[in-house]
């Protein structure tokens, strides 16, 4: 090693536990775990990394493993173990699990959540070929922001158990869940939600969070039916967007404080749910419409 390599390496080791925990902190799990072989001074270093970020994916340039092919799941998964059996860090501010193979096992998934919220994780970003969740992560009492995706090639919806209680969540978006009502009354500060609605389901959609102000949803239909409502009660209502098929009947009650709406649907059912929701959101200060059906304008 050349002498000016020694020097920058002494810098950087003379710097606070913390400040380095930090700056490994905002690097791809991988390369912070990396610089253990730097020197014994590097070793452990990593361990107090506050992000937590696993992806083994096609997709993903940044794998734990150098090449997605069949075999390479066990050396991920004993990786993951590695890093997650090392962390000492008692706040884990950021977990971002992505895994779009079936080779590692549903255990370990579920273990890997779980040790997340052991670590008091504040933001869960899943994506995974299962449907099964650990139940300590449905009363985590750190989480302010949970994203909940099914892998690309897999259609399982997630499935919710009847005991919830997130009391510091913000933010959550769900795709494909068995039950999306089944969140309501369980987050008490909930800003922000992602879902998507069945309108296959013969009933009416009724959302009642009295502290959302940001909600997407995206709707999805088999079948044609003007009997079903979507009821939305959300007095704190701000930012509104809606896409996929628009193939049921909007209710809102107060729209009073709404600033933005965005309507993007492929297709529509009948057309006069578009003259519907739209008398809806005449009030609204910025709207925008996008995939209209065009015989609707003649």
């Amino acid at each position: 090693m050349s002498s000016t390599s020694e020097n920058v390496d002494d810098r950087l080791s003379m710097l606070p536990e913390d400040i380095l925990s930090r700056i490994l902190s905002l690097m791809p799990t991988k390369y912070a775990v990396g610089t253990s072989v730097l020197s014994k001074r590097w070793r452990y270093t990593w361990t107090s990394v506050t992000n937590l970020d696993f992806d083994y994916t096609r997709r993903s340039p940044n794998m734990i493993t150098l090449k997605f092919v069949d075999g390479n799941e066990e050396k991920f998964t004993k990786f993951v173990d590695r890093v997650l059996k090392f962390c000492k860090t008692s706040h884990l501010k950021s977990f971002r699990l992505h895994i779009s193979s079936s080779g590692v096992s549903q255990s370990s998934i579920l273990n890997w959540i779980d040790n997340a919220v052991r670590l008091n994780v504040r933001e869960l970003d899943v994506c995974v070929i299962q449907s099964e969740l650990p139940l300590s992560l449905f009363t985590c009492k750190t989480l302010t922001d949970l994203r909940l995706e099914p892998s690309d090639c897999d259609l399982k919806r997630w499935e919710f158990p009847s005991t919830i209680y997130l009391p510091c969540l913000k933010t959550l978006d769900i795709f494909l869940c068995d039950n999306p009502l089944a969140i309501q009354g369980c987050c008490p500060v909930l800003e922000s939600l992602s879902l998507n609605v069945s309108c296959y389901v013969e009933q009416d959609f009724i959302l009642n969070i009295p502290t959302l102000k940001r909600l997407n949803l995206l709707c999805i239909s088999i079948y044609d039916d003007d009997n079903r409502k979507i009821i939305l009660r959300l007095p704190k209502l701000e930012y509104l967007f809606v896409d996929g098929e628009l193939c049921s009947l909007f209710e809102m009650e107060d729209v009073s404080s709404l600033v933005e709406a965005s309507i993007s649907c492929s297709a529509c059912s009948f057309d006069f749910m578009w003259a519907d929701i739209l008398n809806k959101l005449r009030g609204v200060q910025k709207l925008t419409i996008a995939n209209v059906s065009l015989f609707f304008f003649k």
